[in-house]
């Protein structure tokens, strides 16, 4: 109350915004930042969040008459729009933050002969939604069975001797995933194909996490890159990336999707090696190639393989939001 007062009583100078120029941080003495000028939002009794901003979607129209939708993703690091199409068929389409709602219709005519060619080419080869027969884990020198156990009750019954479990409900449908040796048994709603395909993700992506650190680490080692932190994620759109984090932090930190538990050793290592040299150069410039080189003769080839591994991600792997655990 005291505060709110205090802050009433005060003058502030208005900060002067030159357009192109970067501006510098609300810290002198006498200024305060944009959220505690806006009277709206300083209010007795806390601060009031701004309502969110409705989805803003662009439609395509293709020759075939199909009516495809895109959602509109505002980004302040874009500098021009660009029109994405994800493993599983969404249109992402990604402009700078202060594009006009109003001129989005105007993109239509620019993206839409891409995608006349890329949407066909999507559909004739999307995966069938189907969970796989076996999940091999090259890393690991293992082929698992995925097979189907029963009802959820005899889940709970066999979970006494399972190496790991994963259990996830989404509503009143739940399914329980039970490694016994090579076997991965589903129970429970096992018609289910995106619940299955989610308990099979955890569980690789537990694996992932136990098996994918050391494996960089140990590369790293061998080929004198300092051992950065290492972390495995759930990314949506790429194998990995490296930070060095914010100013003053001193420990780069590499992240590996999980994802790449599924990849074959020549195209795992090379992933590795590919954010490993990023801990020396943080862009793509020809230091950072000549470096790559080094470590991976054969990468032209090799970051072809991995595109190549993206586009041709089984059902179960594909990015998707995920339901949490019961």
């Amino acid at each position: 109350m005291l505060v709110s007062r205090w802050l009433a009583r005060q003058e502030l100078p208005a900060r002067r915004v030159v357009p192109g120029k970067k501006q510098e941080s609300c810290r002198a003495e006498g200024e305060m930042t944009a959220l505690y000028r806006n009277p709206r939002l300083w209010q007795h009794g806390g601060m009031v969040a701004p309502a969110p901003k409705a989805e803003e979607n662009v439609p395509f129209v293709l020759a075939s008459g199909e009516v495809l939708t895109a959602t509109v993703r505002r980004s302040a690091r874009s500098r021009r729009p660009r029109l994405s199409l994800s493993p599983r068929g969404a249109l992402a389409l990604v402009i700078p933050a202060a594009w006009p709602s109003a001129r989005l219709g105007e993109l239509v005519p620019a993206f839409l002969p891409w995608l006349e060619r890329a949407w066909p080419r999507f559909a004739a080869s999307r995966p069938k939604p189907a969970l796989p027969e076996k999940i091999a884990l090259p890393l690991a020198g293992r082929e698992l069975s995925v097979v189907a156990g029963g009802d959820f009750a005899a889940g709970r019954a066999a979970s006494a001797g399972a190496a790991s479990l994963v259990r996830l409900g989404a509503g009143s449908r739940r399914v329980l995933l039970l490694e016994h040796g090579e076997n991965l048994r589903l129970f429970g709603a096992t018609d289910d194909l995106a619940l299955c395909g989610h308990a099979l993700q955890r569980w690789c992506r537990g694996m992932a996490t136990r098996l994918l650190p050391p494996h960089l680490e140990s590369l790293g080692r061998a080929h004198g890159f300092a051992p950065p932190r290492v972390a495995v994620r759930d990314q949506r759109s790429r194998w990995g990336s490296c930070s060095r984090g914010r100013a003053g932090a001193a420990e780069p930190h590499i992240q590996l999707n999980w994802r790449a538990l599924l990849l074959p050793p020549p195209l795992l290592d090379h992933l590795c090696f590919h954010e490993l040299c990023h801990l020396r150069h943080m862009d793509h410039s020809p230091a950072y190639r000549a470096e790559l080189a080094r470590v991976s003769p054969d990468w032209a080839r090799l970051e072809r393989g991995l595109s190549r591994a993206w586009r041709e991600l089984p059902f179960w792997a594909l990015p998707q939001d995920a339901p949490a655990a019961s």
